[in-house]
């Protein structure tokens, strides 16, 4: 092989390595479940999420609360079993009057 090409191959080979090296798993604590849900449902501007609340317990996601109507109960509960570590959702969400 050409010595450039060799090169070539020997900084690629090192910075695979480090890449693998720094990879780190997705915490799937309850804590990080719940702080993913949470960032994912007030990343969405057009949600009230003013009485609504979140805990997560061995991957079961209870959402609880009062929102004003049902396409924002049917949103968040697809957002919530959206969030990766989320098993069940469980919605508690009452639709206000």
């Amino acid at each position: 092989m050409k010595p450039l090409l060799l090169a070539l191959v020997a900084v690629l080979a090192v910075a695979s390595s480090s890449c693998r090296g720094t990879m780190q798993e997705e915490d799937m604590s309850d804590q990080a479940i719940k702080a993913r849900l949470e960032a994912v449902l007030r990343g969405r501007r057009d949600l009230d999420l003013k009485y609504v609340t979140v805990d997560v317990n061995a991957g079961a996601a209870t959402i609880s609360g009062i929102v004003p109507n049902g396409d924002q109960q049917r949103i968040i509960r697809r957002l919530a079993a959206g969030v990766r570590g989320v098993d069940t959702v469980l919605n508690n969400l009452i639709i206000q009057e």
